[in-house]
């Protein structure tokens, strides 16, 4: 296998790590009910959807464009291998995001610190900024960095409430993933 084919496995972290907090807040969501609200079964969807089918399906294309297991598909193989790297790569932008909204709406239930919703996301920030843009030019992955930094700083210093964190961080998701998708798209139909 290809080295740099182990550098895309470890890109799976975030989107695991999204698909717990996704079974995580519907099991905190379904506390107190009878009868659990549709939601939480949405939820967990999304959490069997990051957790598990995801990386499955990234996996299986890499192991079958290295084996050439499938050889009647290596051109739709291959695209599917280049949209896995771009979700993840781009993509692990949307998915810190995401993560840290699902943990925001979570933790207000919870009594902790705010820490807990900001040392994950930091964390992730700076694992993803410098595993992605670490060769990139114009010092690409400081600039990642310092933009996670700067809207933690924004965000704790202006003393917002979780609720209003959480809807940027829900506003951050969606802007960027479809910004990612489209970028793609525009990029597709270069190469």
């Amino acid at each position: 296998m290809e080295a740099y084919r182990y550098q895309e496995l470890v890109y799976l972290v975030v989107p695991v790590m999204v698909g717990m907090e996704f079974f995580m807040t519907a099991r905190a969501e379904r506390r107190g009910f009878d009868n659990p609200p549709v939601g939480t079964y949405v939820l967990d969807f999304f959490g069997f959807l990051f957790a598990a089918i995801i990386p499955a399906i990234f996996i299986f294309t890499i192991w079958s464009i290295e084996t050439g297991a499938f050889s009647f598909g290596n051109d739709t193989l291959a695209r599917f291998d280049r949209y896995a790297v771009m979700f993840f790569f781009m993509g692990a932008w949307w998915q810190v995001y995401l993560l840290t909204a699902l943990r925001v709406r979570r933790s207000r239930d919870l009594d902790v610190s705010d820490w807990y919703v900001w040392v994950p996301y930091l964390g992730l920030g700076i694992f993803i900024s410098l595993l992605v843009l670490w060769v990139s030019p114009w010092g690409l992955k400081w600039v990642s960095v310092i933009w996670f930094f700067f809207l933690f700083g924004a965000l704790k210093l202006s003393g917002v409430t979780p609720k209003v964190i959480e809807k940027v961080f829900w506003v951050l998701t969606l802007i960027t993933f479809f910004g990612e998708n489209l970028l793609f798209l525009w990029l597709e139909t270069l190469l």
